[in-house]
């Protein structure tokens, strides 16, 4: 149900009204949330079914990546679909061969003809996936537990096309406890986000739940770097999906590995991603590893290295940071520059996509209407109205706010 909202009005420049919007969209409702739990809890009970070959060797399941982090986003929003890390924990010898530990976890899933995930199910280098119908994954990432921290394992690594085969230790729940230990709740960012949103939709009223699964967490609960986070991840994803671009993407938990180490937590939200970019930016011209690129280590278990894979060489760690300074630029014109709407929109779908992009144009007209319904717009010194009712997308211009307060202002470099 949704009822008005009485105010008073978030204090927003319209460059972070916009990003918040562009955040709140790329956001997994609810019952996406529900819905992975319940996807990734039936794939575990499946593969320690009766007659499984991997019956009775199943110690423990859980979220890992982004999931387990707050991080996540829809992987494609038009279609609301998301994908899903999870670890399933094997009672398998450590040193078991990484090719015979993911066949049997892939024959564990795929089951008999006619059964329920046959013919869903795809083997990988260090998980098997299984598509669903509706476009969703999920990846289980089998490891066998090993002595030192808690749920620390070995992951098996198996390649078929060249049989490269080893094993690697890792800690992905303990990454996952540090970084959620190092965001901190902050009420003011928690006001201007809860702020926006219920002058873009109004208090929508959900039913009370119960989640096993990290709870769903509205997003103006989250800290300003998750939301930041999330927005990086989003242009990531947008810009590998150009056809001219090849190899891999850089790991989500690399990003938000180098995400906990920029700095004090920026007032603004543009330019809290501005200065996570930056720091990771500074990160990218490191040359101390084995291929001449960046080394990012788990924090939490520092023998996990979570770059192991990407940067593939010193050209793939440049194509990011040349991916990372054009996002810079383009929020740079965003904040400081009097763009028209159709010019903003056409900035926010470069950036973050279509989708996410047209939500937050067509919401940042919803806010204005909703204010002039309200008669809550300010007067001006001269008793005329400051405000005007949204124009049409074309001609309509939103001015850049420079003051030094909490909603920003000043230069951005570089």
């Amino acid at each position: 149900m949704n009822v008005a909202y009485p105010g008073p009005w978030p204090l927003l420049t319209d460059y972070d009204a916009l990003l918040m919007d562009v955040a709140r969209r790329v956001q997994l409702t609810r019952t996406k949330h529900e819905q992975a739990e319940t996807n990734f809890r039936a794939l575990c009970q499946h593969v320690d079914r009766e007659g499984s070959p991997l019956e009775h060797k199943v110690i423990e399941c859980y979220p890992g990546g982004s999931f387990a982090t707050g991080t996540a986003i829809a992987s494609r929003v038009a279609e609301d679909q998301h994908d899903v890390d999870v670890v399933i924990e094997l009672d398998v010898a450590r040193d078991s061969a990484p090719s015979e530990i993911l066949a049997l976890l892939f024959d564990a899933i795929n089951g008999d003809e006619g059964s329920r995930y046959h013919g869903k199910v795809r083997q990988n280098s260090r998980c098997v996936t299984v598509e669903y119908g509706d476009g969703t994954t999920v990846d289980l990432m089998p490891i066998a537990r090993i002595g030192g921290p808690e749920r620390a394992g070995q992951l098996f690594h198996y390649k078929g096309d060249t049989a490269e085969s080893y094993h690697k230790q890792v800690n992905p729940w303990g990454f996952a406890k540090h970084f959620n230990d190092q965001i901190e709740y902050d009420p003011a960012f928690h006001d201007l986000f809860k702020g926006r949103r219920l002058l873009v939709e109004g208090e929508i009223v959900e039913k009370a739940e119960t989640q096993p699964m990290p709870q769903h967490v509205p997003i103006e609960e989250k800290s300003a770097r998750v939301v930041a986070l999330q927005l990086l991840k989003r242009n990531r994803d947008i810009v590998w999906r150009s056809p001219s671009r090849k190899g891999r993407k850089p790991p989500s938990v690399a990003l938000a590995a180098m995400a906990l180490d920029a700095g004090a937590v920026q007032p603004s939200l543009l330019d809290e991603v501005v200065a996570i970019a930056s720091h990771i930016r500074a990160r990218l011209k490191e040359t101390d590893g084995p291929r001449g690129t960046l080394r990012v280590f788990n924090p939490a278990y520092k023998v996990d290295e979570f770059t192991d894979r990407w940067p593939e060489n010193r050209t793939a760690q440049d194509l990011y940071d040349g991916d990372l300074r054009r996002l810079i630029v383009e929020l740079y014109r965003l904040r400081n520059e009097s763009l028209s709407l159709a010019q903003q929109l056409e900035l926010l779908k470069r950036l973050f996509g279509e989708t996410a992009a047209s939500y937050a144009i067509e919401s940042n007209l919803e806010a204005r209407r909703r204010e002039m319904d309200a008669n809550r717009m300010h007067l001006s010194k001269t008793g005329k109205v400051a405000g005007m009712a949204a124009p049409a997308v074309a001609g309509a211009t939103s001015t850049a706010a420079k003051a030094a307060t909490r909603e920003g202002g000043g230069e951005l470099s570089e």
